[in-house]
């Protein structure tokens, strides 16, 4: 099996070439002891296998902090048969001086001119084989979404791998007679028993130009003086003035590119603009998920609550009560609660992808970087804090990228405060059930509580030694970029994909013990297993408001395993509850129901964006079933109560997993014990005030 490892500098497109030449048959784990992602695939072209290993991005091979220390000891201590050196074409003077060392590692390589399309688009006029012969390497360029580029690479990579190679240093003109008398006096004066290669005499000259200590030694070894002219002072300036020399003859870049990007960033890494543009932002992406979601969730909770509970009612008719009741209002009902706000999910993934992708997410870290120095975190503190708005279990994943262990402690314990996409279909449900006409507003309060309490926990955290530190953020700004809709679609389809397998897997069991336990012993859901445990628990809760109802209490221990099956289980006690009977049979007119549904929802999100009173569902449904738990004068009061309650409970056992992962026990049962206090106080606080005022 030929081992090919992918090198280049962050954010080049390693991960994207991985995906494209296995066709997204790879695997991610972990390096072995320690906690940086590993993505790698083994595949099989022309009777070859070939094991493709995706490197954490390197600067310089001379980094051994973090994740680069990865990249440095897998390419000095493993048999690497090729490396494929992906290098952003649009920026070559950065990415070309990782090449130059690289080539220093004597082992068979070929590069990829990534970004392609944007050389095009900014006509950036470059010689490619010009380069390449400077280099000595033999450049593709192709960008990883080219379609005909995959299997030019792939012939490259089978073409390579078995090269022989003896890469000599890369001189400047204006050095070549410098170190040309270097190498000639070196082999005239080189003990006799030394029998080395010529690569081995010309990378000792090299060394010499610059008094590399290890030069120095082995000649002192060979008992050797040699006086050197000219003497470099930095490799690591003539290197990139080597690079500068070689782009300068082939390549002429149009400055366009960056001049819009300058532009923009007059206005949007201002202090006072750029946080103004900051929060339209994100307000204009909360009412993209939000109302633009919305009418589709309803489409799907149509489909599920009127027509798969309907056929597969009459399709269950030979089954007794207790297996029909399993499948109707355990599975279906628990599993079809989640699986409505998969157009919520698509929506909120794709905000998340378009920011990624756009090239803001890296300026909402530069221009937060300052407030964050305040809890002693960084601008890319809050990028891990703000994929947790997706799902908490990612963002600690992105926690690992932090440079400091202070800094990774206090980012980690505030990320179960962000409200992940799990929990958003449970806001929905209540607030739509209590909040007619408000639905929005209440959501973002909620979403809002939830990260002024992180900053109040960062605070406190600050005071202490364990989590203070003083961070200093290093962050490379990309170039605006249109996003590749084709990268956007594969993130956006991957979450998703990963929610349904989740709704599917744990969410499913859950929902099957949840339904046993508030059907036996008797089969009923008030004399159950799950009620007896409500009703005995309730008390506890009753001062946080949402204690008077039984149902909302059974319903936080499932939150554990996932905060889905909140849903799941209220449109499993409470539908049935209120359980009516089926329409008949029709195939033909429910088929043209759906489709007028269908379009029903497209024109509503067409129109989602002009202001006017949101219809809500009828009682029939889930919302209405939810709007009847409180009917008293404090009914807004308890359910935004329990609201903020799920928001601030214990997170799910996934990401209490990534917690222990990334920062260990200790933290992880901090973060239990803040996650049982804060939102028994907080409620209760909540509840409290409002009813000074109902």
């Amino acid at each position: 099996m030929k081992k090919i490892a992918f090198v280049g500098n962050p954010n080049v497109g390693k991960s994207a070439w991985i995906n494209t030449l296995s066709d997204a048959h790879f695997k991610v784990g972990n390096w072995p002891g320690v906690t940086v992602e590993k993505k790698e695939a083994i595949v099989t072209w022309d009777d070859q296998q070939y094991h493709l290993v995706d490197l954490p991005g390197i600067y310089a091979l001379e980094n051994r902090e973090n994740e680069e220390a990865i990249s440095v000891r897998y390419l000095e201590n493993e048999a690497v048969d090729l490396i494929v050196n992906i290098v952003d074409a649009t920026n070559l003077a950065r990415n070309l001086y990782l090449t130059l060392q690289l080539r220093r590692l004597q082992i068979p390589m070929m590069i990829i001119f990534n970004f392609m399309d944007e050389v095009e688009r900014f006509h950036i006029e470059m010689d490619p084989q010009a380069i390449a012969n400077a280099l000595q390497i033999p450049i593709y360029p192709h960008s990883a979404l080219d379609v005909k580029g995959k299997a030019v690479v792939r012939k490259g990579i089978m073409r390579h791998v078995d090269d022989s190679v003896a890469y000599l240093p890369c001189i400047c003109s204006s050095q070549q007679g410098v170190y040309e008398e270097l190498v000639i006096e070196l082999r005239k004066r080189l003990p006799a028993y030394q029998k080395l290669r010529d690569e081995e005499v010309a990378w000792l000259a090299y060394d010499l130009m610059f008094q590399q200590p290890r030069a120095i030694k082995q000649l002192q070894a060979w008992n050797m003086e040699l006086s050197v002219a000219g003497v470099e002072n930095n490799e690591a300036q003539y290197a990139y003035r080597y690079i500068n020399e070689v782009l300068m003859k082939h390549v002429q870049e149009n400055d366009a590119r960056w001049q819009h990007t300058r532009k923009a960033d007059r206005i949007l890494l201002h202090p006072l603009y750029g946080r103004i543009a900051l929060a339209f932002v994100m307000i204009l992406l909360m009412l993209w998920v939000f109302q633009g979601s919305a009418p589709f969730n309803d489409f799907i909770d149509f489909c599920i609550n009127e027509m798969v509970m309907k056929y597969a009612s009459a399709a269950l008719f030979f089954l007794n009560d207790a297996a029909k009741n399993l499948i109707l209002h355990g599975l279906i009902a628990g599993v079809g609660g989640v699986l409505v706000f998969i157009p919520l999910m698509m929506f909120l993934y794709f905000a998340l992808a378009l920011l990624e992708e756009s090239g803001y997410m890296a300026r909402i870290a530069c221009l937060l970087d300052h407030p964050m120095q305040h809890f002693h975190m960084s601008g890319k503190s809050f990028v891990c804090l703000l994929l947790g708005f997706g799902c908490n279990v990612p963002a600690l994943s992105a926690v690992r990228t932090l440079d400091h262990p202070k800094q990774k402690k206090i980012t980690a314990l505030l990320v179960p405060f962000m409200s992940c996409g799990a929990r958003l279909p449970v806001y929905m449900l209540f607030a739509a059930a209590f909040f007619k006409g408000k639905k929005a507003v209440m959501i973002l309060s909620v979403y809002g509580i939830g990260i002024l309490l992180a900053l109040v926990v960062a605070s406190v955290c600050a005071r202490c030694d364990g989590f203070r530190d003083q961070v200093i953020m290093v962050m490379e700004l990309p170039p605006y970029r249109c996003p590749a809709w084709q990268v956007i679609v594969k993130k956006v389809s991957q979450e998703v994909s990963a929610y349904i397998r989740k709704a599917t897997g744990v969410v499913l069991w859950a929902m099957v013990i949840l339904w046993a336990l508030g059907y036996f012993p008797e089969g009923r859901i008030d004399t159950s297993y799950i009620a007896r445990f409500g009703k005995a628990v309730a008390p506890i809760y009753e001062p946080l408001g949402f204690g008077t109802r039984w149902e909302s209490v059974a319903a936080l221990p499932g939150s554990i395993v996932a905060k889905e099956t909140v849903v799941g289980f209220m449109g499993q006690i409470l539908l049935q509850e209120n359980e009516s009977e089926f329409a008949p049979i029709a195939p033909l007119e429910d088929a043209k129901q759906i489709a007028f549904a269908f379009g029903f929802a497209c024109r509503k999100f067409c129109t989602a964006w002009i202001p006017h009173p949101i219809q809500e569902s009828g009682d029939e449904t889930l919302v209405g079933a939810i709007g009847q738990l409180w009917s008293d004068s404090k009914a807004n009061a308890r359910a935004y109560s329990f609201m903020v309650y799920i928001l601030l409970s214990i997170p799910c056992v996934m990401t209490l997993q990534a917690l222990r992962r990334e920062v260990g026990w200790k933290m992880m049962l901090l973060s239990i014990a803040l996650m049982i206090v804060v939102p028994y106080l907080t409620s209760f606080l909540i509840f409290q005030l409002c009813s000074l005022w109902l």
